[in-house]
């Protein structure tokens, strides 16, 4: 019995030594992928798009740290009294990895992720408006307060990666840790993100 778990221990050993990736190694990515989203006082999920661009630098042969630049389109959906409406936001996000290859091509990753906001829309059966200009629509006005959107989040990524000839699928969960308004009762970002990109590996 120990003889055999050696030889797996060994063959495990082995493979992990035959991944392919380089120490000192810099590649950049484009991606692009699905965010399934929502917030946490939202009825539903959304879905929608992310696109951007990840550079990589590999420590070692089984680590690197990586960060890049994601354009994200978030929310949730609420249904209130037989009315649905949907709130739209658009982020910037930096997320900032560090990334363990535990075995060839597959990585286990999670980091901190800044995120700032480019747009914030509310879109109901009558049309899409501007959050600000919604909640004056809804009644959502504060006495010496006014309810805005921040615009700035922080998140924690956490998720796993899988790399075949530099084509890389992504899965992460992005856990928000700010308040995604600036009064009233505390919301956060929920968002679960799919990516394929590809890796380009630049010469110095």
């Amino acid at each position: 019995m120990k003889t055999w778990i050696l030889t797996i221990v060994a063959l495990l050993t082995s493979v992990v030594a035959a991944a392919q990736l380089r120490e000192g190694s810099f590649t950049v990515q484009p991606k692009v992928g699905l965010n399934i989203s929502t917030l946490t006082d939202a009825d539903k999920t959304i879905a929608d798009a992310c696109f951007g661009m990840e550079a990589e630098y590999m420590v070692t042969d089984m680590f690197s740290l990586s960060a890049g630049v994601l354009v994200s389109n978030q929310g949730g959906k609420y249904d209130d009294a037989g009315l649905s409406y949907t709130a739209d936001l658009d982020y910037a996000n930096i997320p900032i990895m560090a990334n363990v290859y535990v075995l060839p091509g597959l990585a286990l990753k999670a980091g901190v992720q800044p995120g700032f906001r480019m747009k914030a829309k509310m879109k109901t059966d009558d049309g899409s408006y501007d959050i600000d200009e919604f909640y004056k629509f809804a009644g959502m006005v504060f006495p010496g307060e006014e309810p805005k959107i921040n615009k700035f989040d922080l998140s924690i990524p956490v998720g796993i990666s899988y790399e075949y000839k530099n084509a890389v699928i992504d899965a992460r969960y992005n856990w928000g840790l700010l308040k995604v308004e600036n009064i009233g009762s505390a919301y956060y970002n929920r968002v679960f993100e799919v990516t394929l990109g590809y890796k380009f590996e630049l010469d110095f």
